[in-house]
C-alpha cells in the first residue's frame, strides 16, 4: 500500500524508472526511506514530519499534489522545456509527473515539446504559455538563447542524449553557456530537474523570490565583472 500510495507501484513507473532510470532495488531503497506521522505527513526516516512540502499520503501521485502559488505565471519569466529526440519520452513522463508545479508558469520550449505541453495541459485555461520555438536543429536554441538575453527566460529543465551527435552541437553549446553566462536555474537531466521541482514548489508556495531568483531579476555569471572589466581596459588602450 505505501508503495502505490507513493507512485512507486509497478515494475514499469515512468518517473523512477523511465525517467530517473533508478534500479528496481533503488526504488525499493526510495519506498523504505519514506515513512508517515501519525498525523499522515510525509516524514525521511529518522527525522521529524516534513512541514516544508506538507504533503500528506493520498490515493494520487504525490509529486502532483494541489497548491497555491503567491505568484501568477505573467509574474514570472518563463520556464523553458527542452529535449532530445531520445529523450521525449522521458520528458512526457517528467511533465505528468510533475505538472503541478510546472504549469505555475509560463512554459515555453521547442516545437514537439510545446506540442506534447498542450497536449498534456490540455484546456486547463489556469495554464499560460509563452512562445513556442522552432525545433532545435531549426533555430528553436537559438531562439531560446535569444529569450534569455531579452530577460525573459528565468529557467530551463533540459533533457539532454549525451550519446548521440546532433547537428545544431553548436547552438545547444551556446544555448548551456548562455545559461551559466546569465546565470539562470537549469537542470541538464533528469534527476537534477525533479529535485529542482521541490524547490520551485516551496518558492511558490511561500512566496520566496530569494530561492528562485532568476525568475525575477537578471543575474549575471560573477565572470561578467571580470570580464567587463577587461574589455574595458582594451578598449583603453585602443584609444
Amino acid at each position: 500500500r505505501e508503495a502505490g500510495l507513493l507512485g512507486i507501484d509497478t515494475l514499469e513507473d515512468p518517473l523512477f524508472e523511465g525517467v530517473m532510470g533508478i534500479s528496481i532495488t533503488g526504488k525499493d531503497s526510495i519506498i523504505g526511506s519514506r515513512r508517515t506521522s501519525e498525523e499522515g505527513l510525509l516524514e525521511e526516516e529518522g527525522t521529524a514530519a516534513d512541514a516544508t512540502s506538507n504533503e500528506r499520503l493520498r490515493d494520487v501521485d504525490p509529486y502532483n499534489d494541489p497548491f497555491t502559488s503567491k505568484y501568477k505565471p505573467d509574474e514570472m519569466r518563463c520556464l523553458g522545456l527542452i529535449a532530445h529526440n531520445h529523450m521525449k519520452p522521458a520528458m512526457k513522463d517528467f511533465v505528468l509527473s510533475h505538472k503541478e508545479v510546472l504549469k505555475k508558469f509560463r512554459l515555453t520550449g521547442t516545437n514537439t515539446t510545446m506540442t506534447m505541453l498542450k497536449s498534456v495541459f490540455g484546456d486547463d485555461p489556469s495554464v499560460r504559455f509563452g512562445p513556442t520555438c522552432q525545433s532545435g536543429p531549426l533555430g528553436g536554441d537559438a531562439e531560446l538563447c535569444a529569450l534569455m538575453c531579452l530577460e525573459d527566460l528565468g529557467g530551463m529543465i533540459f533533457f539532454q542524449d549525451p550519446l548521440s551527435a546532433h547537428p545544431h552541437q553548436a547552438d545547444i553549446d551556446s544555448l548551456n553557456r548562455l545559461g551559466n553566462v546569465h546565470n539562470i536555474l537549469t537542470a541538464p537531466n533528469p534527476a537534477s530537474a525533479h529535485a529542482i521541482c521541490f524547490v520551485l514548489k516551496c518558492s511558490l508556495e511561500q512566496g520566496r523570490k530569494d530561492k528562485i531568483p532568476s525568475f525575477f531579476y537578471s543575474l549575471q555569471s560573477p565572470g561578467v565583472k571580470v570580464y567587463k572589466e577587461e574589455q574595458r581596459r582594451q578598449v583603453e588602450r585602443n584609444k
